[in-house]
């Protein structure tokens, strides 16, 4: 049942892909704002695993954004490699690798000491961004030139073809992360998440649960900025600042936390909506306190998520007709 219930969720995900750019651009968002928002969605999948599944809040996650990223984007850029999908390899690689190194100095705090020491950690990365490593990333003027993504002779040039390549990656990694949340160490951090002495208690090496979880979730976010440079063409220093690590949170947080769709719900509000006030003359002015109004009132009508409050909704309309049902008999 399990694994129909995955494969139908999937047929639903890819259907979904296939109908959101034409539903998007119906609603006057156009085919590379669909990009975008699958980019941030993909980025924020990392995210839900260690804030929704283990409980761990992280405001560094744009240092694995952007060594991804810029790293993918040199390698292609400077010839040092040509196939898009071994620079994507790489870039994530590096991510991940950056991920255990901050990981593994960071794991042991909770809390808002978390949140600041992987801030820190995240601000490093900038600052090595503009100035000793400037000569690889441009510095402050960031990188240009990144190429399109070209796999197997197929060139995903055009934005459509753009959009059909981050789709394809989009959809591989929200099954893998389907199979990890859904996995015995998925489980293990739900019971960190609940109570994370209980599960030290029932043998469970917290701290190496928290590590690998945190080195997945840099991985997606440098797969993210890898696809990002590629789409745009374009990789800005600000990838590395604090306010691309408040987002991604915020987006999350909107969408649902430990729910997988979230991050993808979450996306297609905040980016969405910033693209309507902005195109709307009446509010482009106000357009960020007009977000912050709608941010206002999402988290104090939805307290977990939209997707988390659509899912409470089902599960009671599930339990008021069972015990409907139940009293029948």
């Amino acid at each position: 049942m399990s694994t129909q219930r995955m494969l139908l969720g999937l047929l639903g995900l890819a259907v979904f892909l296939v109908l959101f750019p034409i539903v998007l651009q119906a609603g006057g968002g156009g085919i590379a704002l669909a990009s975008r928002i699958l980019v941030l969605a993909l980025f924020g999948l990392g995210v839900d695993l260690i804030f929704g599944f283990a409980g761990l809040l992280s405001f560094g996650q744009a240092a694995f954004y952007g060594v991804g990223g810029f790293v993918s984007g040199y390698l292609l850029i400077s010839g040092t490699v040509h196939s898009t999908l071994l620079a994507l390899a790489i870039g994530t690689a590096a991510a991940a690798f950056a991920g255990i190194l901050i990981g593994a100095l960071s794991m042991r705090q909770v809390g808002v000491y978390l949140a600041m020491l992987t801030l820190a950690f995240a601000q490093m990365f900038y600052f090595l961004d503009i100035s000793a490593l400037r000569n690889y990333t441009g510095g402050e003027n960031g990188l240009p030139g990144v190429p399109r993504a070209s796999v197997l002779g197929l060139h995903f040039t055009s934005n459509h073809e753009a959009y059909a390549f981050i789709a394809i990656v989009y959809f591989i990694a929200f099954a893998i992360m389907w199979l990890i949340v859904r996995s015995s160490f998925g489980h293990v951090l739900r019971a960190i998440l609940e109570n994370p002495e209980r599960a030290a208690a029932a043998g469970h090496d917290v701290y190496l649960y928290k590590v690998v979880a945190f080195t997945i979730a840099a991985a997606y976010a440098g797969l993210a900025g890898g696809l990002l440079g590629m789409f745009q063409g374009y990789l800005p220093p600000d990838m590395f600042t604090i306010d691309t690590s408040g987002q991604i949170v915020v987006i999350e947080v909107i969408g649902g936390p430990g729910t997988l769709v979230g991050p993808l719900i979450g996306s297609i509000v905040w980016i969405y909506l910033s693209q309507v006030f902005q195109d709307f003359s009446a509010v482009a002015g106000l357009w960020r306190l007009m977000l912050g109004i709608v941010f206002v009132l999402l988290i104090t009508g939805f307290r977990s998520g939209i997707a988390g409050g659509i899912i409470l909704w089902i599960r009671g309309m599930a339990r008021r007709r069972s015990a409907v049902a139940t009293g029948g008999d």
